[in-house]
């Protein structure tokens, strides 16, 4: 028995438990059960920030546990998003374009309806046709295997080039950073195929459920949010807690020595960098739904280095940590710049936290680093030995 997996990682049962309790709390006092303690909006909020959760134990395991610094895992978030975004957004106007043409004398033709679907998506950036990346865009289960293959596929493309040339550390992380950066000022272009900087929009309406109450769609969200919260802290910590995951974290502290040993580190790294941007496209999938839009500001560099920092103030290496510190600083994010904390008025001039709250952050940051290098999860565990 003390050889088991749980006896070996007791953290993981207490997590899966105040996740299950937390879970179920949410659902009773949810608008969709009827008793309405919750707003819907509070739902979705905190569906998204389950989903900030699942992407910040993916960013642990490749930077706290395999120590590489990866500037980019939100580009991977966003393309999981605009992956799920296109088949919602093409289903959805397929549906209005169809009961509008439902009512002439003479059938409009798959050729018209295709050509009206298309005018209403990108009219906006004065086109009409379909580009080529929204081939499949019909299909629900190819769209939702490019959540999958897409982010896996550009890691691996990336991961090999990058670390069969074994660039590490600051370099390795610039350049992480210059792929998002790519990416995003691609995606900011009209002849982009994704609408450019409109991004797509009214992703909130499911198809064909419009007789479905949003707080009953956002319910069903925030459970399929903390399912794959779940799920993926159960895969992460099988890594981290097997062979795969002695190796991965002896890489982080000497990688010089573990190749010396005969291991081959460029594999072990690009393994962790894909199952992670895999993890990460996943979330990314499950988050933007709930936020209804998603446009190319969501993938800039920016993102990727506010994921570290939520990763530095839980604490990396642990996986717990990492959960707490993405939900504690969304959380606080959603308060301070929703207006929920109030300003101060020093006289000679206001604080809005609108404006400091990033400023805010960056200072947690580094107090967080100056003098509590553990973060939140390295409290936790000081809590835990007192008791």
């Amino acid at each position: 028995m003390k050889n088991t997996f749980i006896a070996r990682n007791p953290s993981v049962l207490w997590f899966l438990a105040a996740l299950g309790l937390f879970t179920a709390l949410v659902t009773i006092a949810s608008e969709a059960t009827g008793a309405g303690l919750i707003s819907t909006s509070f739902v979705k909020t905190l569906g998204k920030t389950l989903c900030l959760c699942l992407i910040a134990i993916a960013m642990d395991v490749v930077w706290g546990y395999c120590g590489i610094l990866s500037l980019g895992h939100f580009a991977f978030f966003g393309i999981g998003g605009y992956s799920i975004g296109m088949w919602l957004m093409y289903a959805r106007t397929e549906i209005i374009v169809t009961e509008s043409l439902a009512g002439r004398t003479i059938p409009a033709t798959p050729q018209e309806v295709s050509d009206a679907i298309g005018n209403q998506i990108f009219g906006v950036v004065g086109s009409s046709e379909f580009p080529l990346i929204w081939a499949f865009a019909d299909s629900f289960w190819m769209q939702m295997a490019f959540v999958i293959l897409i982010p896996g596929l550009l890691a691996l493309v990336f991961g090999w080039l990058a670390f069969r040339s074994r660039v590490t550390g600051v370099y390795l992380s610039i350049l992480t950073q210059a792929m998002t950066l790519a990416l995003a000022l691609y995606l900011f272009q009209n002849d982009s195929g994704l609408r450019g900087n409109n991004g797509l929009s009214g992703l909130q309406n499911l198809p064909g459920m419009d007789d479905v109450s949003q707080a009953t769609v956002s319910l069903a969200f925030f459970l399929a949010s903390a399912a794959a919260l779940a799920l993926g802290y159960l895969l992460f910590a099988w890594i981290t807690d097997s062979k795969l995951g002695n190796i991965i974290q002896a890489i982080r502290d000497d990688e010089a020595r573990v190749r010396f040993l005969g291991y081959h580190v460029e594999s072990y790294k690009l393994f962790v960098f894909t199952i992670t941007a895999i993890i990460a496209g996943i979330a990314g999938a499950l988050y933007y739904p709930q936020a209804g839009i998603i446009n190319p500001a969501e993938i800039a560099p920016i993102a990727s280095i506010y994921l570290a920092v939520w990763v530095a103030i839980g604490g990396r290496g642990r996986l717990y940590g990492a959960v707490l510190g993405a939900a504690f600083v969304s959380l606080l994010s959603s308060w301070f710049t929703g207006g929920g904390a109030p300003n101060i008025n020093l006289g000679f001039y206001t604080v809005q936290w609108v404006d400091w709250w990033l400023v805010l952050l960056g200072l947690s940051f580094v107090l967080v680093t100056l003098y509590a290098p553990k973060g939140i999860g390295g409290l936790f565990d000081k809590l835990v030995r007192k008791s």
